[in-house]
């Protein structure tokens, strides 16, 4: 077996074991855990945050079919908030399983290829859609 295939086959059963604690977990706690892993992307890459200029002040929905969660990425100042609201309307929507969204907001999966193959929904701005997945893309 592969070194990639070995990575790969061990990230999806780590996203299997988080289905339960995912459901049970409170909307607060979510909040904070996906702000950290946020984070951690944005100190790992700074040239993504310079970037994020690009898409100032643009709501993003990300839904986790199989777990039934949904949280708001909101870009502003080149920074990313995480919010589990939000009143406002988002540009985008991305919809997929927790695997799906979190191997495209690592920039290991090609937001392309998931949404072809219809493991992810995208819907809304598609110009915000294509450059918010280019900058993902650039991760990876």
């Amino acid at each position: 077996m592969e070194k990639e295939e070995i990575k790969k086959k061990l990230r999806e059963e780590i996203y299997k074991g988080m289905r339960f604690p995912l459901k049970a977990m409170p909307l607060w706690m979510e909040a904070i855990g996906v702000g950290l892993f946020i984070s951690t992307i944005l100190d790992k890459h700074p040239n993504f945050r310079a970037r994020l200029n690009e898409i100032d002040d643009r709501l993003f929905l990300f839904e986790a079919k199989d777990v039934g969660k949904r949280f708001f990425l909101h870009i502003k100042d080149r920074d990313i908030k995480v919010l589990p609201h939000s009143a406002r309307t988002p540009d985008v929507t991305m919809k997929g399983n927790v695997s799906v969204l979190m191997d495209v907001l690592l920039g290991k999966e090609d937001p392309d290829t998931v949404f072809f193959s219809r493991k992810l929904e995208i819907t809304g701005d598609t110009a915000t859609a294509i450059h918010f997945k280019n900058l993902l893309a650039a991760l990876g």
